[in-house]
């Protein structure tokens, strides 16, 4: 029986360790798992960080939300702007109707990227919309111009020839372009916490210990920090001090200068391809906006760089400076006030550019 039982539980680590690796197997187990059924998957109803940390009962992290639609964007003058937002998670959830004067609009989800190819006779935009704890890793190479190139180019770019800081090492095998990242998936924690913690019937245990912990230690599980102020919760990267992606990890005079000179190969690269115009926008970290003390000053820096070639569109300053929050409390994302915003703040900068 104990044999049985041995060779059982070396078999199902197995699979689950495959299944955790493979993004095939954890596609299929994602769309299957039936989220109304006690086998059912956690939703994250409340704010990413509330869902990683199961402080769903902290009503400090989860308010009421009041989910107010953005502005009708109004346009002054003639509608012939083709807008390209490269962007993450931030940007994703605008519409070609929240921005103003469009007469074409796309979206370039920083995953995926996009082979295009313009249309000459509209005044053609490229904006790069960036979490800033992504700024450090994105723009350490050039990878972007593999990812999102004219169609129509003989070759997709140059860029195969940069040391890209954020690419995983390539090994010669016998498996065209085999990555390490193929055997070992950089999502495994998650994926093996998915397969065999994350259920709904499990959820009450991880609830009542994270609530325990939050108020007996004044702690957040995992990857989850609370703010010094008590009020919201960090990404736990973004607050590291070794972390790129954090706020306050230390940034040297010639990472700036790598930052900006590839920012400006890019911007010159996009230029000489056909666009009118490009920008970056740089949403900061929540930990950057409200709990400024110690911030390592990325994006300054990095924006007013008097060798910095590509237009700005400052969401930094702006917030900084404005009265009110502007991010969710148990979320990496801004409320709808932010978002509005930065919004505004677009569409005046293209405005007044073109």
């Amino acid at each position: 029986m104990k044999k049985v039982l041995r060779d059982f539980f070396i078999l199902f680590g197995l699979v689950t360790l495959w299944a955790s690796t493979s993004r095939t197997a954890m596609q299929y187990v994602s769309e299957t798992r039936d989220v109304n059924k006690w086998w059912g998957t956690y939703q994250c109803l409340n704010g990413d960080l509330v869902s990683m940390s199961y402080l769903d009962v902290v009503k400090t992290f989860n308010p009421e939300r009041h989910n107010t639609p953005m502005k009708k964007a109004i346009c002054q003058g003639q509608k012939d702007i083709a807008l390209y937002l490269h962007g993450d998670s931030y940007g994703r959830s605008f519409a070609d109707t929240d921005f103003a004067c469009l007469q074409m609009y796309q979206f370039i989800d920083r995953n995926h990227g996009l082979k295009y190819h313009l249309d000459t006779s509209k005044k053609n935009v490229l904006l790069i919309e960036i979490s800033e704890r992504y700024v450090r890793t994105y723009f350490g190479g050039l990878q972007i111009l593999d990812e999102v190139y004219d169609s129509l180019a003989k070759k997709k770019s140059t860029a195969s020839s940069q040391t890209y800081a954020s690419m995983p090492a390539v090994y010669t095998s016998a498996i065209p372009r085999f990555h390490v990242s193929d055997l070992f998936n950089k999502f495994i924690n998650q994926n093996l916490q998915c397969n065999l913690f994350n259920y709904n019937f499990i959820m009450p245990m991880f609830e009542t210990k994270a609530a325990l912990n939050y108020y007996l230690f004044n702690r957040a599980s995992g990857d989850v920090v609370i703010s010094n102020d008590k009020k919201f919760l960090f990404f736990k990267e973004t607050v590291s001090r070794n972390d790129p992606g954090s706020s306050y990890a230390a940034i040297t005079q010639d990472d700036i200068t790598n930052l900006v000179n590839n920012l400006n190969a890019i911007n010159d690269h996009y230029l000489e391809n056909g666009f009118k115009k490009v920008y970056l926008s740089i949403i900061p970290n929540t930990a950057t906006i409200m709990q400024p003390a110690g911030y390592n000053k990325l994006i300054p820096l990095l924006q007013d760089d008097p060798r910095l070639k590509i237009r700005v569109i400052d969401a930094y300053t702006v917030l900084r400076n404005t009265a009110g929050v502007f991010y969710l409390p148990g979320d990496t994302h801004w409320n709808d006030k932010g978002r509005q915003l930065w919004l505004d703040i677009v569409n005046e900068k293209i405005a007044v550019d073109l």
